[in-house]
């Protein structure tokens, strides 16, 4: 198969050679182009990043790139963008049988573009409650309170999900989001795969750093304040990775001795600080599926999250995370401190079985077959029509 990829922003190596990646469904593509390509055709179509490098060893395909102005490091997001991007797939589509755009710009750019070729939407995410009022609201709080954009959003997604309905298939990551897409794409065209990782590139280390959490700072649904609420009077030694708009208020607020803000780091960083914690907490109230779970998982920490459907997806009923109410920072320090009372016998029975979860459930060659079936399957299907 001529496999296209289409991602706002997918991850890229910097000037220094580090690769940088903004979240899991940027890993998601990338890790898919990594495994496709060993058996097929496979290019990228994404925002030029200036000084970005795509090494053939991190990228055994060709990505092309098509000019944005927000992406000097930052997230891409305009609608000049998503018209740029149609142009450019209604130019190259004919070379590929089966192109897979990852919500929102790239789905809305394949709908203007009028590609006769089949798409497949990867949709990680979705915040669209009915009706309509309640995903104005909805996008509005994911906005910072917005108004205007929290409109505009809510209608992108919407249109990307009416587009969605009228393609082949739509891949989903979790059993939770497949129950929400319903709503929107007929049933029987929906696919859950799941979402990765590869343990090989994670390790365990002396773990010195109590909880670390991982986070944007630009979702206000990551919960961020509430970590900081919990442990801010404990002893409790915290590193929050991550940064975004709302990094400066909550530093001020909540920048302590036992509290630490790392900001933005890089993927080898990020493993590395990882495999020195020893919990990873999460108190999202909003996940299409929560990758870094399952990269603390596999860097030996024990996890506290919160008790929404797409984490206990990831649990898959093992009783390996230790879940709280979302909202509450009472919660969220009694988990903390019940995991870290643990003995070194109890951390390393939930090590033990998590390893096997993730090595059975959760790597990429799983993820990336159950892929590859179903694209091979849409990819046919439309060859014997064309044949007809």
């Amino acid at each position: 198969m001529n496999i296209l990829l289409v991602s706002e922003l997918f991850p890229f190596c910097d000037a220094a050679g580090e690769l940088q990646m903004l979240g899991g469904g940027e890993n998601h593509m990338y890790a898919l182009g990594r495994e496709l390509s060993g058996r097929h055709h496979v290019a990228v179509l994404t925002s030029h990043v200036p000084a970005a490098t795509y090494p053939e060893d991190r990228f055994p395909f060709h990505v092309y790139t098509i000019y944005n102005r927000k992406t000097a490091g930052k997230r891409a997001a305009n609608l000049r963008y998503a018209f740029r991007l149609s142009r450019e797939l209604r130019r190259i589509s004919n070379h590929f049988d089966v192109i897979v755009p990852q919500t929102f710009i790239p789905v809305f750019s394949a709908s203007l573009s009028r590609t006769k070729v089949p798409v497949v939407p990867i949709v990680h995410d979705v915040y669209q409650p009915l009706p309509l009022a309640n995903g104005i609201s909805a996008w509005r709080d994911l906005q910072g309170g917005d108004t205007l954009r929290g409109v505009q959003a809510c209608l992108l997604e919407r249109a990307c999900l009416r587009y969605a309905s009228t393609c082949p298939i739509t891949i989903t990551v979790s059993d939770p989001t497949f129950e929400i897409l319903k709503y929107w794409i007929p049933r029987h065209k929906i696919r859950v795969t799941g979402n990765g990782i590869y343990l090989r590139e994670f390790t365990q280390n002396t773990k010195e750093i109590d909880v670390i959490c991982i986070a944007r700072f630009d979702a206000p649904y990551k919960n961020i304040d509430i970590v900081c609420e919990a442990l801010f009077d404990t002893e409790v030694q915290t590193v929050i990775v991550g940064d975004g708009t709302l990094r400066p208020t909550l530093e001020r607020r909540w920048a302590s001795e036992n509290i630490k803000f790392a900001g933005h780091v890089s993927e080898t960083r990020k493993k590395e600080l990882l495999s020195k914690s020893k919990i990873l907490l999460s108190a999202s109230s909003v996940e299409g599926f929560g990758i870094t779970l399952l990269e603390g998982l596999a860097s030996g920490c024990l996890v506290a999250a919160s008790d929404i459907a797409p984490h206990r997806f990831i649990d898959h009923g093992s009783d390996i995370i230790k879940f709280f109410p979302v909202g509450d920072s009472e919660a969220v320090k009694s988990a903390v401190i019940e995991l870290l009372q643990l003995s070194g016998e109890e951390r390393a029975s939930l090590r033990k079985r998590a390893n096997s979860l993730v090595s059975h459930y959760w790597n990429w060659q799983v993820i990336a077959h159950k892929t590859e079936i179903f694209l091979d399957s849409v990819a046919q299907t439309h060859r014997a029509q064309r044949a007809c």
